[in-house]
């Protein structure tokens, strides 16, 4: 295949990132690769960041973005038409690159594809082989061109399998240093005294998720106010999430009339509610690492389908699913799964963290996930990285 650089025409990339923190990513990597390459076109899998940032969009990524093995069935047949548009994308506009931004098995089919038709891939964010099925490392070489890692550990995993491998870091260091406000700031914005006790809840950015989490959230909001009536609570809206359905979910669950009048919707704005809450009681995924390095302390909770529960159990070979106790290596912020994740015991965790000692204990152990992720400048990184190889004849 001729590349568009040996052609002298604008250097073309796909890239495919299917979640919001994904989106979130691809939106940066474009403005940063257009500094490097100005005429570069971009187009692929995205949402309303990445297209924001001039990323011509084949397929919105609402479409595929599932989680579960239960949830990926059900969505089947649209998971397949949006692979099969991607699949065309690549035949029709003959990228110099796909990148691919995690959303490990959409991407991974996807990746398989640019290969086998001469396009090289960059995958960015290793699969959590250390997570489950650890001997897929070394079939990722047949998946990749290159692949570029959060954590210093994963780099060895899989260069050991002859993958090229960089260690860039983590987008979000730079991300929270830049967007996200202080609690002062992010108080005076939200129209917040400084002595009103806030907590917010975050159930997630998918549909599913929400439809899980937020009626236990509320739940337990019930309860936090019944023991304090002057906590107030800050919902964030995700923009793939319409305000009219949120509302007749929030509805659906009956809270009371005075959590109606403690809480707050909020169009986006979720950094905002992190650096202004007192605590957070948050869906696991990528928010609890955002709000780590934000440094509010947290409750971690998830549920997810029965079925896909009890298979990811007999999978799953580490003991934490919240990213900052992965990090860490041990359950610094309380996570409660499935069945234990009830509004009684979430309270209960929420009112420690609410008190000075639970507290100090979480803001010191948040302060060692930032010095572990190591230094800022990831997505520059991973930039020259995707520049290089646009550039490179041979690749």
């Amino acid at each position: 295949m001729n590349s568009s650089t040996e052609t002298g025409s604008a250097p073309r990339v796909m890239l495919a990132a299917g979640e919001a923190s994904g989106d979130m990513y691809a939106a940066e990597l474009i403005t940063a690769l257009r500094r490097r390459l100005p005429a570069l076109q971009a187009f692929g899998l995205g949402g309303a960041q990445s297209r924001a940032a001039g990323m011509e969009t084949i397929v919105d990524m609402d479409r595929v973005s599932v989680m579960g093995l239960v949830e990926v069935i059900r969505h089947y047949p649209d998971l397949r038409a949006a692979m099969n548009e991607m699949v065309a994308a690549l035949d029709e506009h003959r990228p110099d690159l796909l990148i691919a931004v995690d959303f490990q098995e959409f991407n991974q089919r996807l990746a398989r594809a640019a290969r086998a038709r001469g396009i090289p891939v960059l995958f960015f964010v290793a699969p959590q082989v250390w997570a489950w099925r650890p001997g897929r490392a070394r079939h990722f070489s047949q998946i990749a061109d290159h692949l570029a890692v959060l954590f210093d550990f994963e780099k060895p995993l899989f260069e050991r399998h002859g993958l090229p491998t960089t260690h860039v870091g983590h987008p979000l260091i730079d991300l929270i240093d830049r967007e996200a406000p202080s609690r002062n700031t992010a108080r005076g914005q939200l129209g917040l005294s400084d002595d009103t006790p806030v907590i917010g809840l975050l159930p997630g950015s998918r549909h599913g998720e929400i439809e899980r989490l937020l009626p236990t959230f509320l739940a337990t909001a019930e309860r936090l106010l019944a023991a304090d009536g002057a906590r107030r609570f800050l919902l964030p809206r995700a923009g793939s999430v319409k305000p009219e359905w949120l509302e007749r979910l929030i509805t659906a669950t009956a809270p009371s009339t005075e959590l109606r009048e403690a809480l707050t919707v909020l169009d986006g704005s979720s950094r905002a509610v992190m650096a202004a809450s007192d605590a957070l009681l948050v869906a696991s995924g990528t928010a609890s690492l955002e709000a780590a390095l934000i440094g509010t302390p947290m409750v971690i909770a998830y549920r997810t389908n029965a079925l896909t529960h009890a298979i990811a159990r007999r999978l799953v070979r580490i003991e934490h699913i919240g990213l900052p106790n992965i990090i860490l290596g041990r359950e610094a912020v309380p996570e409660r799964i499935q069945q234990d994740a009830t509004p009684d015991r979430l309270a209960v965790d929420m009112e420690a963290i609410l008190q000075p000692a639970g507290a100090t204990a979480q803001y010191r152990d948040l302060a060692e996930i930032r010095d572990r992720l190591g230094a800022g400048g990831a997505l520059e990184r991973l930039a020259d990285l995707a520049a290089g190889m646009v550039k490179s004849p041979d690749r």
